[in-house]
């Protein structure tokens, strides 16, 4: 494993050579799956800018989990995974999609930089036996915009949040705004931020904008207004 300067030497340091732990899936067989696989699954995937950018978000994942009472493995695991379909092809990615049964309701469902997080899903839970639900649900909906129901908004805010935190990132404005809000534990704030920042941030990039980016971020401009939240997992995702 190759580490730049950017990434935490010991984060790195325990994942390489301390082997932290064995990952479980959580429902049946319970498949085991090995820390040092994943990460040589996820190198033998990605190019090499995208493995950094992966082990970034691992590293903030961990972080993370503390300041929002996440199970450490799952949300370590969503962050060396997140990314695991990103550089597959369109076809790739539509043929896994029908396979798969993934709902592809309006067109922007079928763009890749939405259906990656699905895909991906599928894909780790095919290659590494992973049965998370929890695990599984928040790589997808960490860049698909669906329908609003998943099984933990914080998990999935949180990796949306280390996606853009990550140290490899050269987003220092939004970082700069984004990252005392995060790790201070206001993630309505620092969801409003970051989808507030998103929207135009796609349209300069002439990247698309799925509309329930647009629903997102209503419901949560609302949630600011009336300064109230019936708690972390009632935030809009």
């Amino acid at each position: 494993m190759t580490v730049t300067s950017s990434l935490d030497y010991d984060f790195v340091y325990r994942l390489k050579y301390l082997k932290w732990f064995p990952i479980y899936g959580r429902l049946e067989g319970k498949v085991t799956v090995d820390i040092d696989n994943c990460i040589a699954f996820v190198e033998r995937e990605l190019s090499p800018k995208r493995f950094k950018h992966s082990l970034g978000v691992m590293q903030i994942m961990e972080e993370l989990a503390s300041v929002y009472a996440l199970d450490k493995t799952t949300a370590i695991m969503c962050g060396i995974l997140h990314d695991a379909a990103k550089e597959f092809p369109l076809d790739r990615q539509l043929e896994m999609a029908g396979k798969n049964n993934i709902s592809l309701s309006m067109e922007y469902d079928s763009y890749p930089l939405f259906l990656h997080g699905p895909v991906g899903a599928c894909y780790i839970a095919e290659e590494l036996g992973i049965t998370d639900p929890m695990l599984l649900d928040a790589i997808s909906h960490h860049s698909y915009f669906d329908n609003g129901v998943t099984v933990s908004p914080r998990l999935c805010w949180c990796l949306r949040f280390a996606d853009i935190l990550e140290p490899s990132r050269d987003w220092q404005d939004i970082k700069m705004q984004l990252k005392p809000l995060v790790y201070s534990g206001k993630v309505k704030e620092a969801a409003y931020e970051m989808m507030k920042w998103a929207i135009p941030f796609h349209e300069s990039m002439l990247l698309p904008v799925h509309p329930n980016m647009h629903r997102v971020f209503q419901k949560l401009s609302v949630l600011m207004d009336e300064k109230t939240l019936d708690g972390i997992d009632s935030i809009p995702v």
